[in-house]
């Protein structure tokens, strides 16, 4: 965030430059007083006053010009800040742990937004005028100890307000902000599962739950705005205070022949102006505290994102050798890891079915294999090199990629397919006939351009599963990992799906299946048999199929007859 904020530093040192010029403007009011009072007045000159007039008219009309400069100057720092961030922000929460779900992923964005709006807004003003205390300080100082005395006691007791304020609301306002995300979070969830709720009568359980977060994220906030308002009104009853105070030891020094009137009203005119940015730091502080938390969260993402760099060396196209090495994945914030030192190899053009009963890992390694997540130890390589540290644009050019849980993103059905990318109409079609979708597409309301997403068409399941293996088509991938591709699929879309994976296998693809269905598994030239996080078998199709059939058969033998006949981990074992 520090090398965000250093592209925007122009920006702020032009605001500085006009916050220089603007609290030199500010001196324009005293000055004025103390010409009219000690000089107009005494000599009853019209013309002195008239000059003076016009003078100060120009002062404040550029100090409004350079206020309003200092405005818009900030305003583009923002966008500035904006733009530099969202280039990395964008790509680095895609790169967040798998654990982070997407609402905490999109936080990130919402986090930019406070950073960006405090340091466009009035937020960053005060805290540029705020280090002009000590320059009004010394000017009323020359003007007379007395003044500069009382007025710095004030400034002592406004900042040590100040200081309380920070340590009262500071705990409070993290707190609420902490809620706040947790609320949002909870009611986003809710939105996206608004079926489920409604079909199981979950909607009051779930409403209760969500007004307790909610009653704590208010209560929080109201503590701060509590502790907030007392330190404001005392602030403001003190400047207030020593606003009268500067006034009467003026008029006392007046009574006294050591100062003239101007001086006096000069003196109280410059007082005010520097207590007043005291007053408007207190004001924002809140702001302020949220920003700070903000600003740590977004360093925390841009951190341990762990992209890797676009400037990446290409690597030339891979033939779809799969080697695993290791690999073992810890479960988030549990003790058993997800994976055990899985190991084995692919050769180029050969389809590998993974199969294993439910929560074996098959999922898991399915997204490890297309690095779209980080293991904790071990390595994945297509033809040598590392999948997760290949620059991902360039790794997405050769590999196709259908998820367990399929999700198509807003725009229309070609986009979908062509990964948003310069995809020509021709690959696209191209693409949708290899996973037999195209006569499917054709029939949708605009055919291709049928826009999909939150106000577009809806398409079902099977037809989603479809267009997303057409998706994962595009190109030339040199491998293929499908995650139980046939789900929600009817008995047409399956023979397409089984007749897609033969064109692959004929072109010479690597393909790995994550299939139960017996048709898909059938396809398959080696199995390998997830147990438990580790491989429990690994070989030609034909010999494990037959291996776990028959002792599968066996089981069911002994278990009729009250004997144990078979290893308890090859019972069950045959997932199709």
């Amino acid at each position: 965030m520090r090398r965000v904020l250093g592209r925007a530093m122009p920006h702020f040192l032009v605001a500085a430059l006009f916050s220089l010029a603007i609290n030199l403007l500010y001196l324009t009011s005293p000055i004025y007083m103390l010409q009219v009072y000690d000089r107009v007045l005494a000599s009853g000159s019209e013309a002195t006053l008239i000059a003076l007039t016009l003078v100060a008219a120009f002062a404040f009309l550029a100090l409004g010009l350079l206020d309003a400069a200092r405005a818009l100057v900030l305003n583009r720092a923002g966008i500035r800040i904006d733009e530099v961030a969202t280039r990395a922000l964008y790509p680095a929460v895609f790169e967040r742990p798998s654990a982070a779900g997407a609402t905490q992923r999109a936080q990130a964005f919402r986090d930019l937004d406070t950073v960006r709006e405090f340091m466009a807004g009035n937020g960053l003003t005060a805290l540029f005028d705020l280090p002009w205390l000590p320059v009004y300080l010394a000017i009323i100082f020359v003007l007379h100890p007395l003044l500069g005395i009382v007025t710095s006691a004030g400034a002592l007791v406004l900042l040590a307000l100040a200081g309380l304020n920070e340590l009262l609301i500071r705990r409070s306002t993290g707190l609420a902000v902490e809620s706040t995300i947790r609320n949002h979070a909870a009611l986003e969830s809710g939105l996206r599962n608004v079926e489920t709720i409604r079909a199981m009568g979950m909607l009051g359980g779930l409403t209760a739950v969500w007004r307790r977060g909610r009653g704590r994220q208010i209560g929080l906030q109201a503590i701060a705005r509590d502790r907030g308002a007392w330190i404001q009104s005392s602030i403001k009853l003190v400047r207030l205070m020593l606003q009268s105070l500067v006034l009467g030891a003026g008029a006392w020094l007046v009574i006294e022949q050591q100062v003239t009137i101007g001086v006096m009203f000069a003196g109280t005119i410059l007082a005010t102006r520097a207590l007043a940015p005291v007053e408007q730091a207190v004001g924002v502080w809140r702001a302020l505290i949220a920003t700070r938390l903000a600003y740590r969260r977004l360093d925390r993402v841009l951190e341990a994102s762990g992209a890797p760099g676009g400037d990446a060396t290409a690597l030339p196209t891979p033939q779809g050798a799969v080697s695993v090495e290791g690999l073992i994945l810890a479960a988030p914030g549990g003790d058993k890891p997800i994976l055990k030192g899985v190991s084995f190899q692919v050769r180029p053009g050969e389809v590998v079915g993974i199969v294993g009963p439910s929560g074996s890992g098959k999922s898991t390694l399915a997204r490890l294999l297309v690095g779209a997540i980080r293991p904790s130890a071990g390595a994945v390589r297509l033809d040598g090199a590392d999948v997760y540290t290949w620059d991902r644009a360039d790794f997405g050019r050769h590999v196709g990629y259908l998820p367990q849980e399929v999700d198509l993103f807003p725009g229309s059905v070609r986009d979908n397919i062509a990964r948003f990318g310069p995809a020509t109409d021709e690959d696209v079609v191209e693409a949708a006939r290899r996973a037999d979708v195209h006569e499917l597409i054709l029939r949708l309301p605009k055919g291709y351009d049928t826009p999909l997403g939150e106000d577009g068409f809806r398409l079902s399941v099977g037809q989603r599963q479809r267009v997303a293996l057409a998706r994962a088509f595009l190109g030339e991938p040199r491998l293929v990992v499908l995650d139980e591709p046939n789900t929600g699929l009817d008995s047409e879309g399956e023979v397409a799906l089984a007749r897609s994976i033969q064109r692959l296998k004929r072109a010479g693809r690597t393909v790995i299946l994550v299939a139960h269905w017996p048709r898909l598994i059938k396809l398959a030239d080696t199995l390998l048999v997830l147990r438990g996080g580790a491989v429990d078998a690994y070989g030609p199709a034909e010999e494990i199929r037959a291996r776990y059939l028959a002792g599968a058969a066996g089981a069911q033998a002994a278990q009729a007859q009250g004997g144990q006949l078979v290893p308890a981990r090859a019972a069950g074992a045959a997932d199709g």
